[in-house]
Formats: structure tokens, C-alpha cells, sequence
């Protein structure tokens, strides 16, 4: 083998690690499992707001959307891979910091005597975990590549 041969097997194998991290990023940041997570965890938190059968109901239907998109998302997935840590630090830290986007405007709510206060914050914590979807993917990207095992 030569050393043109070597570094071409190489570069062969570089390129296809990449395709696969592409096609990991590519279904990690698809809309319809992003759009069924957001609706169920608007479910979820605004069932705080709804009298005592409902809110069982709207937990339960928030949590199944949930757990379901999350159980269709791994079987579809094109490309496998363990979660490494940095990853899961960083996942952690982003639903830290839903909560705290969530429980900040329920008590602004609350301060301000408006309505529904869990359903609003529902609503804008749902919306700030799309926008941080969609801003947060060079990141994410970043970590994955750093990360760089399939």
C-alpha cells in the first residue's frame, strides 16, 4: 500500500463519518418531532390550569405525545449512536433552563393578575424550546462533531 492509497482510505473514511453525523443531525432536528415535543409539553404545563380530572387527562395526553415521538424518533432513526456526555450535560442545562423560563413567567403572570398564567407560560415555554431548537443546532452540530463517534 502507498502512501496515496493510505490517506485516500483515510479521507474515505472521514467523509463517510461525516455523512453519518449529517444524516444524525438531519433527523435529530426534524419539525414533526419537534412540533409533536413542543405540543406535549405545552400539554403537560398547562394542565396546571385545569380543574382535577382534566389535568390528569392533559398530563397523561402531554406525556404520551412526548414518549411516543420520542419512541418513533429512535426507530426511524437512519443513524444510531450513544449520547456522550457533554451531550447529555448539555440537554440538562437546556430543560433547566425551560423551567426556569417557564416557572418565571407563570409568577410574572401571577404578579400581573392575568388569567390562565400556567397556560401562557405553557405557551412561551413551548415557543422558546422551538426558537432554541432552531438556534441552538450549530451547537448541538459542534458537540456532535467534537464528540465525532457514531
Amino acid at each position: 500500500m502507498t502512501a496515496y492509497d493510505a490517506q485516500s482510505a483515510l479521507d474515505a473514511i472521514h467523509h463517510r463519518q461525516e455523512q453519518t453525523l449529517d444524516a444524525y443531525m438531519r433527523h435529530a432536528n426534524s419539525r414533526p418531532y419537534l412540533i409533536v415535543s413542543a405540543l406535549g409539553l405545552f400539554a403537560v404545563c398547562s394542565s396546571f390550569d385545569l380543574p382535577s380530572p382534566w389535568n390528569t387527562a392533559a398530563v397523561l395526553a402531554g406525556n404520551a405525545l412526548v414518549l411516543g415521538g420520542l419512541f418513533v424518533h429512535q426507530r426511524k432513526a437512519p443513524v444510531r449512536r450513544k449520547t456522550a456526555g457533554s451531550e447529555m450535560w448539555f440537554y440538562a442545562a437546556l430543560g433547566i433552563l425551560l423551567l426556569v423560563v417557564f416557572w418565571t413567567v407563570a409568577i410574572g403572570a401571577y404578579f400581573l393578575g392575568l388569567p390562565a398564567r400556567h397556560t401562557l407560560a405553557a405557551a412561551v415555554t413551548a415557543l422558546t424550546a422551538v426558537a432554541a431548537s432552531y438556534a441552538m443546532r450549530p451547537v448541538v452540530g459542534g458537540i456532535v462533531r467534537r464528540n465525532g463517534h457514531a
